[in-house]
């Protein structure tokens, strides 16, 4: 493989992976660093630069409060510390190329962490796997919180697109845009880019497939425990004129204007922003802001103007995220999603203290679960192209936490040996098979292929998903329990 390449701003050189035909490049920036001036505005051009960059490491991660000092989440996935800077915009390419001439496919990931934390080159994310099979990979890191989601009428008002507030996501499309132009240098092929992504960075590409703005730019989308029909309340964007209705530079920042707030140091900002936690003071998701979404993604869905391309989505069995912490705030969410409706959904949930913890660990797979189901559904029932459904229920060896949120991480990287966890045979296998099945996906939009177990697409006639168990995969249905049976009806129904 060729270790120096050309981009449109300059020359870089990327470094041997453990298979040494297979060159990383660590680092290149794809857009301008949104500092100063440039923050909370549309990503700018990167500038060129002389000679050849050395692209032998990742950049900064844009400023974060991280998953929380010893945690579950940062033991299994962050055990160091990264480098913080709002000079964040960059990507990462595994390629096993030997020349332009080669024509690729690309994965192009998009990380997850709730739209506060998180960065692209974490060390579950190496793509060395992906090209070991014939797939270049591509890992962005783009601006999240308070650098990504900042609501704000002066905001509004100066940006030429008249928006505010997804920052976040138009680096995405920057980003997405950057490897179209691009990506055949370091032998890939722009017309068969796959976009994919996990938790908030599912929600992401569940968001960017509903965008006016990535029409053409991708062959397929693989949504992993975040994408569908209205998957997670966090997916009920706000309308951006509510958002701006509720904002307070001086309560939320303690500044007067959006100078002030721009003459704030990053990490400033970042202490002034976790002050606000958890309420409203500021936004922390994309909004609906007329320019990069259009309308709610429920509505586009429906409205069937998403994109028409192969989907590949999946949850695991225990997700577990706290979605409703208590009853009193199960009651709230029911009546926010539910209307008139609420009292026939709190009559399928739990009526005691007792009963609630179980439930509350549920939601979120539960919502998973019908979201996924019902964009099988109705991409059938319109006669699209398929959508392959997964499940994964296989329980991590190690600890009882089961299949939880992001679990799919190690298996699909193939980057497992990389966790503290006695890992069995049967994960071997597995992690093999999610990783071919992936990688299939992005060169044939069918994730099928030679020694393994055959998937075939989710139907109205045959509601079965690729199931990942403790014993082996194997194609079979998860059922549904009373609330996820609700839940479809009411999506299906117009939320009626």
């Amino acid at each position: 493989m060729f270790r120096q390449t050309k981009t449109e701003n300059g020359l870089v050189k990327g470094i041997p992976c453990g298979w040494p035909s297979i060159t990383a490049y660590y680092g290149i920036p794809y857009a301008a660093p949104p500092v100063g001036d440039l923050r909370w505005r549309e990503p700018q051009p990167a500038a060129d630069w002389e000679g050849v960059r050395d692209c032998a490491r990742g950049s900064a991660k844009c400023w974060q409060l991280g998953v929380g000092k010893g945690s579950f989440f940062e033991n299994e996935f962050y055990p160091v510390e990264e480098e913080m800077s709002e000079d964040c915009l960059y990507l990462n390419i595994w390629t096993p190329a030997k020349s332009a001439e080669d024509r690729l496919p690309v994965i192009f990931w998009v990380h997850g962490g709730a739209f506060m934390t998180g960065y692209g080159h974490s060390a579950h994310f190496d793509g060395e796997h992906f090209a070991r099979q014939g797939v270049i990979l591509v890992t962005i890191n783009y601006r999240i919180n308070v650098f990504g989601w900042m609501v704000d009428k002066e905001l509004t008002e100066e940006s030429p697109y008249h928006s505010s507030g997804n920052y976040g996501l138009m680096d995405q499309i920057f980003a997405l845009k950057w490897v179209r132009r691009n990506i055949v240098n370091f032998g890939g092929d722009p017309d068969r880019i796959t976009i994919a992504g996990q938790s908030a960075g599912a929600a992401s590409i569940n968001a960017l497939v509903c965008s006016p703005l990535t029409e053409g730019d991708y062959v397929g989308a693989i949504f992993q425990s975040g994408g569908g029909v209205d998957a997670l309340p966090d997916m009920n964007y706000p309308m951006l004129a509510d958002v701006e209705a509720r904002m307070n530079l001086k309560e939320s920042l303690g500044v007067n204007n959006i100078a002030e707030a721009r003459a704030l140091s990053g990490e400033e900002l970042l202490n002034r922003w976790k002050a606000t936690m958890p309420g409203p003071a500021i936004n922390r998701t994309p909004v609906i802001d007329g320019y990069v979404l259009t309308k709610p993604t429920y509505d586009t869905f429906m409205n069937n103007e998403q994109g028409h391309v192969p989907y590949l989505i999946g949850y695991t069995a225990k997700e577990g995220i706290p979605v409703t912490p208590t009853m009193a705030s199960m009651k709230a969410l029911a009546a926010e999603l539910y209307g008139d409706k609420t009292e026939e959904y709190l009559a399928l949930c739990p009526q005691t203290e007792e009963e609630f913890p179980a439930y509350r660990d549920a939601l979120f797979t539960e919502s998973l679960q019908a979201a996924v189901e019902c964009w099988a559904e109705v991409q059938d029932a319109r006669g699209e192209k398929p959508v392959y459904v997964y499940e994964i229920t296989r329980n991590l060896p190690g600890d009882d936490k089961g299949p939880f949120h992001a679990a799919d991480l190690w298996y699909v990287f193939k980057t497992f040996m990389r966790a503290w966890r006695p890992w069995t045979p049967r994960d071997y296998e597995m992690a093999w098979q999610m990783n071919t099945y992936w990688a299939n996906f992005a060169k044939n939009g069918d994730p099928n292929g030679e020694r393994l177990p055959v998937w075939t697409p989710y139907t109205n006639a045959s509601e079965k998903c690729m199931i990942f168990g403790d014993e082996k995969s194997e194609m079979g249905e998860v059922p549904r329990n009373a609330r996820v049976t609700f839940r479809k009806k009411f999506l299906l129904g117009g939320k009626k």
